[in-house]
């Protein structure tokens, strides 16, 4: 019985033959996609397609970013640490060298100055008027005394510092004030 429902079954399903793949068929085929996409559709399968892509890339250099961090975390503090150690430590003493061997070369090459009228006068010392003192006409020479190893710290960095500067900056000249 079960048998006879099957043969049933079978013989009321209408059997169509499967379409035949001929060339006429195929280009049937391809125009029909063609012209189911639109441009905003293949504009937004392109844009989802950049999009994933984008993600993809910024995650893995973000991670990549991450690693620098976790591998280089505390280098730069110790590296600047470092740094103002040896500049606490060796700055003063090398600018107190350079300042007392370009006095002493000073004194050498171009003689003691012959100061003029006073200029100014300051907490370390003071400052006189010169005709001419090392190829400059007119010049001031600032005479200094620091009462302590601190401040002679302090006059050599600021002597070496504007040494440094003094490429870059022309000798100026001082006009003489009336009396």
């Amino acid at each position: 019985m079960l048998w006879e429902q099957i043969k049933q079954v079978i013989q009321r399903i209408t059997w169509v033959s499967p379409p035949v793949i001929t060339l006429e068929w195929k280009r049937k085929a391809a125009q029909e996609a063609i012209e189911s996409l639109s441009a905003s559709k293949l504009a937004k399968s392109i844009c989802s397609q950049f999009r994933t892509r984008l993600n993809s890339s910024h995650e893995a250099f973000a991670a990549s970013l991450r690693q620098l961090e976790a591998g280089h975390s505390g280098r730069l503090e110790k590296t600047e640490d470092l740094w103002l150690k040896v500049r606490k430590d060796h700055a003063p003493r090398l600018a107190r060298l350079s300042l007392e061997s370009r006095s002493l070369q000073d004194v050498l090459l171009h003689r003691k100055p012959k100061l003029g009228q006073e200029l100014g006068r300051g907490q370390y010392g003071v400052v006189y008027l010169c005709d001419s003192w090392g190829g400059h006409f007119p010049c001031a020479l600032k005479s200094v005394v620091p009462p302590d190893e601190k401040h002679w710290n302090d006059l050599a960095l600021e002597f070496h510092y504007m040494r440094a500067l003094g490429s870059f900056i022309s000798v100026g000249k001082i006009q003489r004030r009336s009396q």
